[in-house]
């Protein structure tokens, strides 16, 4: 892979993982709370955040 694109979208990953969460502590703090939505944006969020987690690990030879 391509190193540029490689460091693009871990930090693409990192983002959408921080925004994710972001949002979905920011529905589930509403009145009334938007559980659902929230379930839904922090699972994502996290997806993400594993996903830049594993793309900036070394590889091991």
């Amino acid at each position: 892979m391509n190193p540029n694109l490689k460091i693009f979208i871990t930090i693409f990953c990192y983002i959408s993982g921080v925004a994710g969460l972001v949002t979905a502590v920011l529905d589930a703090s509403s009145k009334p709370a938007q559980m659902t939505s929230a379930v839904v944006a922090g699972a994502i969020g996290v997806v993400f955040l594993l996903s830049g987690l594993i793309l900036t690990r070394k590889p091991r030879y």
